[in-house]
């Protein structure tokens, strides 16, 4: 009983430099937003659902943090957004909304419309950002929208997501430890939102739980970035964490290349202990150059590495992997495993 004893309480103090919240996900009320992994801040009117299930945002604020341009015109009551050569026309009282790209106008129907409200304009988000060639997504444990229009087109976020989850060879599994641990034991380890990683919204949740578990009041150096972040938001880690798990990947040589490409759409928490270490989903894409034969045997390695089976001179291959990023406090943050999610493809 000692011996359990000690053991949790030096791994809660090993969890203390996170900073856990212990605030259960199921307390909150209030609905955001979160675009390309950053929450959205409304200073004003907030995001509500409306009677038909829709989650109704005023447009600004979303849209431009989105990189999108938001005109107003007050005769039409029509708000028009425009991003990368799309324009999408609302107008208020109207279910129907004008998707316009290549000079092609059309139609798509919505189950709710725009309305005016606190004197903001209020759109149903799912179906703007979609038009817009956005993914959307929703936590309903969080009760977060996510929005994603970065790095990874919706086809590719749509395909990764569909993957089982994985887990770094020192994690302990939730599964796992459900048959060791008391209830107790289990929320403290792995949050009381654990079992909704699955079914529709899992992959949203998965990745919320980051963001709630715990704050990042400590120091953390990125090893490739050469960055030190002190006291962060959670945002802003994890916006890094990815952008450090793309520079580690990324080799460039007169034979071959890598890429890394991901953003905050995939990431994930994966199944351990003390959350000391988190996922970033994406696709490694390798182009060679010559022979095969002639690589040197760090480029071999680093093809290996991330489960490149066949290498073709002129080719450029793909393969889904899992990077299992350390996120320990006042340790290095750095690869520390990267896990093949099927086969390459071209």
């Amino acid at each position: 009983m000692k011996k359990k004893i000690s053991l949790i309480i030096a791994l809660a103090l090993m969890l203390s430099a996170f900073c856990v919240t212990g605030a259960s996900a199921a307390e909150s009320t209030e609905l955001s937003v979160r675009v390309n992994g950053y929450i959205v801040e409304f200073p004003d009117a907030q995001p509500f659902v409306d009677s038909n299930n829709r989650t109704m945002i005023p447009v600004r604020f979303a849209a431009e943090q989105l990189g999108a341009d938001v005109s107003w015109n007050n005769e039409a009551k029509t708000a028009t957004i425009e991003k990368d050569g799309i324009s999408v026309a609302i107008s208020i009282g109207d279910a129907d909304l004008k998707v316009t790209q290549n000079g092609e106008t059309t139609t798509v129907t919505m189950d709710t419309a725009a309305i005016i409200r606190e004197s903001r304009t209020y759109v149903p988000i799912r179906f703007v950002a979609e038009a817009l060639g956005a993914y959307v997504d929703y936590s309903d444990v969080y009760r977060v929208v996510g929005i994603y229009s970065d790095v990874m087109t919706t086809e590719q976020i749509a395909t990764l997501r569909a993957y089982d989850y994985t887990q770094s060879k020192a994690a302990v599994s939730y599964e796992t430890a459900k048959g060791k641990k008391t209830a107790e034991e289990m929320e403290y380890f792995y949050g009381a939102d654990r079992e909704s990683f699955n079914g529709e919204f899992g992959y949203a949740n998965a990745r919320e739980h980051l963001y709630s578990f715990s704050t990042r009041a400590a120091k953390y150096p990125f090893a490739s970035l050469d960055i030190v972040l002190n006291d962060s938001t959670t945002d802003e880690f994890f916006d890094l964490l990815v952008r450090e798990a793309k520079a580690e990947v990324v080799y460039v040589s007169d034979n071959i290349s890598f890429e890394f490409i991901a953003d905050s759409s995939c990431i994930y928490q994966e199944d351990n202990y003390s959350g000391i270490t988190t996922t970033v989903r994406g696709i490694v894409a390798m182009t060679c150059y010559i022979t095969p034969t002639e690589l040197t045997g760090e480029e071999m390695a680093t093809a290996n590495k991330c489960g490149f089976t066949q290498i073709l001179k002129g080719e450029t291959v793909y393969i889904a992997v899992d990077i299992h990023m350390n996120a320990q406090a006042d340790y290095y943050v750095n690869i520390k495993t990267i896990v093949p999610l099927g086969s390459q493809y071209k």
